[in-house]
């Protein structure tokens, strides 16, 4: 029996919650989506490049901005970086959005209604437009405002007037001298047609109105290909871009031992060498890696060994390949399926494969290489490998593939035969 489990509850019926007065360790890794880890390492560089970005003038090209990655790459944990940032560095009212949530332009109307709302809270329910009062604090703006003339949005419905509100919140956060940062994450999911209304009403708010509104997305690099290349938005072309790169060797060392240290565990260095040649500079399964490794030694003053590194490598392994290689495969075509899989099968013997022989063995004409190798760049399973070559992103995506295939649970589809 645990720790802090009783053998019974109610006669013979088992308990299986913890005590209450259980309470749980902190732990130094969190492999969780989007869960910021206690030691973020190797983005402050890049976090203040946005952040002086997003301070300079609204107006100007930094005051839009998009985070591109592929999955587990660490854009949303970047995104709440900033936001929080933002909040607590400057005050600034924060409108955090996800382009899975729904509408995006009815849900950044709601967040707006919401930032209204607590402007207002000070004052009784918002009956108007004229600010009376607010101020700003620690964690950004935090008094209320009393809005006249304005009508329940609740009642009527979120979109309509997105633009008034949303320019009418920026000019209020003016006055007392702190922003609106609108943020988008998971951008690419929105529809076409939504990100232009959007980009337009922060493009009309910001450069026409000239008031204290600022954006910042996050999406998979794919986006290029679709929204960023919109020829009809201005704002979606000129959305200033910056690529989550993978994490270096020492940065690696770094988030894996400082955080085990940190909670009083111990890790040898063989142990740790595993550790860091697993993960491969992917954030996520740097988490995934570390938390397993912490969970298999035990806790706090008790030796990571290069044993609990192996299976741990085992164990996040599995999860990497079900929650990341897995969904961007099902999201690739069929022609990017065969190109990957021959890359696979070739990256056996050599691991930067030339892009012709790529070609060649996935049954692809030589005239459409380079659109393949674009989108298999794009989708993050790929990296460029040096002149006509690539290579596979991690170096568990080829075992990963080749054993997938030779089981039946990946399906290559063949080439189309001629005249098909």
């Amino acid at each position: 029996m645990k720790p802090g489990y009783a053998a019974e509850v109610d006669g013979d019926r088992p308990r299986y919650f913890p005590d209450e007065t259980d309470v749980p360790a902190a732990l130094p890794f969190t492999p969780g989506f989007g869960s910021t880890p206690p030691c973020l390492v190797g983005r402050d560089e890049l976090i203040r490049e946005v952040c002086a970005l997003l301070a300079g003038d609204p107006a100007g090209e930094g005051g839009a901005n998009v985070l591109l990655a592929p999955r587990g790459m660490g854009k949303t944990v970047l995104l709440n970086e900033i936001e929080d940032a933002a909040r607590s560095e400057r005050g600034w009212l924060v409108l955090a959005v996800s382009g899975t949530d729904g509408d995006p332009i009815a849900e950044t109307h709601k967040a707006v209604v919401r930032a209204q709302d607590t402007l207002a809270q000070a004052h009784g329910e918002p009956d108007g437009r004229q600010v009376s009062a607010m101020s700003v604090g620690a964690g950004g703006l935090s008094a209320g405002a009393s809005f006249t003339g304005y009508p329940d949005l609740r009642r009527t419905g979120y979109g309509d007037d997105l633009r008034r509100d949303l320019g009418e919140l920026a000019g209020a956060a003016a006055r007392i001298g702190v922003r609106v940062l609108l943020t988008m994450d998971e951008m690419h999911a929105i529809p076409l047609a939504k990100a232009r209304r959007l980009g337009s009403y922060v493009q009309h708010i910001a450069k026409r109105e000239r008031q204290a509104l600022v954006f910042l997305g996050a999406a998979l690099p794919y986006v290029t290909e679709t929204l960023l290349a919109d020829r009809k938005s201005t704002f979606l072309q000129r959305l200033a871009m910056h690529k989550v790169d993978p994490l270096s060797e020492p940065e690696t060392r770094r988030g894996l031992r400082e955080p085990i240290q940190l909670h009083g565990g111990l890790i040898g260095q063989d142990a740790l060498d595993a550790a860091i040649s697993a993960v491969a500079g992917h954030p996520y399964m740097l988490q995934l890696v570390g938390d397993r490794m912490w969970r298999a030694a035990g806790g706090p003053g008790r030796p990571i060994t290069v044993e609990h590194a192996r299976k741990a490598v085992a164990v996040a392994g599995e999860s990497l390949e079900d929650h990341l290689f897995a969904p961007t495969w099902r999201g690739l075509s069929d022609t990017d399926k065969r190109f990957l899989a021959a890359m696979a099968a070739l990256a056996e013997s050599d691991e930067s494969p030339r892009v012709a022989a790529v070609c060649e063995k996935a049954a692809i004409g030589e005239a459409s290489a380079s659109a393949y190798r674009r989108r298999l760049l794009l989708s993050g399973m790929v990296g460029p490998g040096g002149r006509g070559r690539l290579r596979l992103a991690h170096p568990a995506i080829g075992p990963w593939v080749r054993r997938s295939v030779a089981a039946g649970s990946l399906h290559v589809p063949q080439p189309p035969q001629p005249g098909a």
